[in-house]
């Protein structure tokens, strides 16, 4: 079941909706500690992850491998993943994640600092949740313009 936005220390995972979709000048902010090597952001049209509905943004943190992945799943198909950058954040390590929905892309910056940006492969005003996996500890999801 989906919770509504903002969260406060939710159980992992988790699902979240976003009320109206995302639009340019969007932001969802996700604040907490990496607790393993691998943790996953989907941000995705509707409320299911297994099988997984189709997902606009697919952020995979994995700081051992010093990588973000980004991607699409569409008709349950993974697209091309998108890996350069590193990863500026490791096990432990609190972290300020922000999405930023701008016209062309997502800008993803990490404790305020600009990361990568992932071009829009799908629809941006249809996602409506965000899907948090294991593989940290979340203080709040936040979305704000």
């Amino acid at each position: 079941m989906a919770l509504m936005l903002p969260l406060f220390n939710p159980d992992i995972p988790c699902l979240g909706a976003i009320l109206g979709g995302l639009s340019p000048g969007k932001k969802l902010i996700v604040q907490g500690t990496l607790t393993d090597d691998r943790f996953n952001i989907n941000l995705q049209y509707g409320p299911e992850v297994e099988p997984r509905d189709d997902t606009a943004l697919h952020l995979s943190i994995r700081p051992r491998d010093r990588r973000i992945v980004r991607n699409t799943y569409v008709n349950q198909c993974w697209q091309d993943e998108e890996r350069s950058g590193g990863c500026p954040i490791g096990v432990g390590e609190p972290f300020t994640l922000e999405i930023r929905v701008k016209e062309t892309h997502y800008s993803i910056r990490f404790n305020e600092e600009k990361h990568c940006s992932f071009s829009h492969r799908m629809p941006y005003e249809m996602v409506n949740f965000i899907h948090l996996g294991t593989g940290a500890a979340i203080d709040s999801v936040l979305e704000t313009f």
